[in-house]
């Protein structure tokens, strides 16, 4: 059972973002569900409300209201769906947010409405956000979490419905990575070049290396000779004998990643997507994927959703 399950952890993939209306969701490998709202739906700022779930049965759902910098400590202000007020709140001040249950009315209001407006006390609009296609949001969360026609589903279930028992929420997949050694790594010149990846390698600027582990070490050629010479940019060089191009389980958005030996990881970042690879002592294999939903006025990582994790054991 246990390597059945192991195998199927290996076969699963990190999913991509999904739109609905003006909400953008992703979701992990352990259906943790994240999504953002990318339009304030009228003239004012985007106000940047996350509504968050963990994929644990008992997990409750949580909306994050970020205030904008300008709400001093102490202020009062409104939530309104529609321009009906919602609920009031006292900001904490210092750009901080609140985060809220979704449930109850507050779900309910939400669902029903079109835009969600945060008025200061003077009934000044501070931000607003579209709430179209929440629902739809709502509904595919209750999907990757099996939660459809349930008690605990965040779209309530119709009459007559049937409920299903929840599935489990998957391990992380564990990555057993072999300690890196104090020893230097193997030796790679010119002439190693030559002999080992052919004359064109040996045309190329000096290459670098790095310790994986006892019987490992990495080898970084420059990425732009490398792909000119139709030769890998990264390769494994064993205590001896020819080299070996360096491989991971999940193809890497940007080519070739970048090492880098302080956190030992294999690093790809294309433009919103950055992905982290971790030594198994035979590949790369993939331990963090996130996307930066790149949405307007965001600052630091708070448009950051996170789709692939695995924990790494070093042994």
């Amino acid at each position: 059972m246990a390597s059945l399950l192991a195998a199927l952890l290996l076969q699963a993939a990190p999913a991509a973002l999904a739109t609905h209306g003006d909400w953008i969701l992703g979701c992990d490998n352990q259906h943790g569900c994240d999504a953002l709202v990318r339009d304030s739906g009228g003239s004012e700022p985007r106000l940047r409300l996350a509504l968050r779930r963990d994929g644990a049965t008992v997990a409750p759902a949580r909306l994050d209201v970020p205030l904008p910098p300008s709400v001093a400590a102490a202020r009062r202000v409104t939530l309104a769906v529609d321009g009906r007020p919602l609920a009031q709140m006292i900001a904490p001040g210092g750009g901080g947010g609140l985060a809220l249950p979704f449930e109850g009315k507050l779900a309910a209001a939400l669902v029903r409405g079109r835009r969600l407006t945060l008025f200061a006390s003077d009934r000044h609009v501070l931000a607003g956000a579209s709430l179209v296609g929440l629902g739809a949001t709502l509904r595919a969360i209750d999907a990757v979490q099996g939660r459809e026609g349930s008690a605990v589903a965040l779209v309530p279930p119709g009459r007559g419905a049937v409920t299903a028992p929840i599935a489990a929420v998957p391990p992380l997949p564990v990555i057993d990575q072999p300690e890196v050694t104090g020893e230097a790594p193997r030796r790679f010149s010119a002439k190693d070049a030559r002999k080992l990846l052919g004359r064109p390698a040996a045309d190329c600027a000096a290459a670098r290396t790095w310790r994986l582990d006892a019987a490992h070490t990495l080898l970084a050629l420059d990425p732009g000779c490398a792909a000119t010479n139709g030769l890998a940019a990264l390769y494994l060089l064993p205590p001896k004998g020819p080299a070996i191009a360096a491989t991971t389980d999940r193809a890497p958005a940007a080519a070739p990643p970048s090492w880098d030996p302080t956190r030992r990881r294999l690093v790809s970042a294309a433009g919103p997507l950055r992905q982290e690879y971790a030594w198994d002592g035979e590949r790369f294999r993939l331990v963090l994927e996130q996307h930066d939903a790149a949405l307007p006025d965001a600052s630091g990582d708070e448009d950051v959703i996170t789709t692939w994790r695995a924990t790494v054991a070093v042994h």
